[in-house]
């Protein structure tokens, strides 16, 4: 069994990836892949990992979790999602630097010592990412976390590289979160590993969110009426779209820092550190990035 942890990260779809794989439930299903309903696992994976302590669970521990999660005996493989696998959004900052606990992930792979196991991550501008995690703290969180915070702590490769050591026999699938509305289709191909021939619905669905309704409606006219694009060409069309009919919020993307009182040079310095660290990411051993 292949067992799939998409591990978020915070204040990225914001549960639109699980959503948009859940829509396609019946069909992946036939190709043997499972997408059981996130209030079946989540609590039952942390409060077993939470016991084990990165320890290989058991047998008996190992099949009581797969006979809770899996219910389908012919699956090949598991789709498994939830932001919080690797902590909660209030320790998700700290003085070294982005998900201090990332090897902690071995926790999760440790639950189902017997099965393949992979992980999934969106990286995300540390510029933009830290102040959205901030506004959802309260205000004891948000001064814990401004404490302890250093700008250029604030690295994504080491995250990655955390979660690698910490679980030699895996592989791990990135891919930056302001390039998913364009390669939204790719990211449910890569994760549900389905068969390249069969069409998932949701392809556009990360696009429509940062949408107008009345750009929406034109974005599904336009497929609609051209069933035979290429990926390229999908791109181009959301890229048009998004220009078009992009809604208010999501098309602001500058840093809103009133707590962290960040100058416009240190943030243009922090994207500048975020774009190479990419680059540092795509050429790591054992990662696919998946890129536009």
């Amino acid at each position: 069994m292949q067992n799939l942890f998409h591990l978020g990260a915070h204040c990225t779809d914001d549960g639109l990836l699980i959503k948009s794989i859940l829509r396609n439930r019946g069909p992946l299903s036939s190709e043997g892949i499972l997408v059981p309903g996130p209030g079946r696992y989540r609590e039952l994976l942390g409060d077993a990992s939470t016991t084990l302590r990165g320890e290989p669970a058991s047998e008996d521990t190992e099949a009581m979790l797969m006979e809770v999660v899996c219910d389908d005996d012919s699956a090949d493989r598991i789709i498994l999602s939830s932001e919080n696998f690797l902590c909660r959004s209030k320790v998700a900052l700290g003085a070294d630097g982005l998900y201090p606990k990332a090897a902690k992930s071995a926790w999760l792979r440790n639950c189902f010592p017997n099965h393949d196991v992979e992980f999934a991550i969106a990286i995300r501008n540390p510029a933009l990412l830290v102040p959205d995690i901030l506004a959802g703290l309260n205000d004891v969180e948000q001064q814990e976390t401004l404490t302890e915070l250093s700008p250029f702590t604030l690295r994504w490769s080491d995250v990655v590289a955390d979660i690698l050591e910490a679980n030699p026999d895996t592989r791990l699938t990135v891919w930056c979160h302001e390039d998913a509305p364009y390669i939204w289709s790719e990211i449910l191909r890569e994760l549900t590993a389905h068969d390249p021939y069969t069409t998932l619905e949701g392809a556009y669905d990360m696009a429509e969110a940062m949408m107008t309704p009345v750009g929406v409606d034109r974005l599904k006219s336009f497929v609609e009426g051209h069933s035979d694009l290429t990926e390229s060409r999908r791109r181009k069309a959301i890229a048009a779209f998004l220009e078009a009919h992009v809604r208010e919020k999501a098309e602001d993307t500058t840093p809103d820092t009133p707590l962290l009182d960040w100058s416009d040079k240190l943030c243009t310095d922090l994207t500048a550190y975020y774009d190479e660290d990419v680059t540092r990411i795509a050429a790591l051993p054992r990662v696919t990035f998946i890129e536009p």
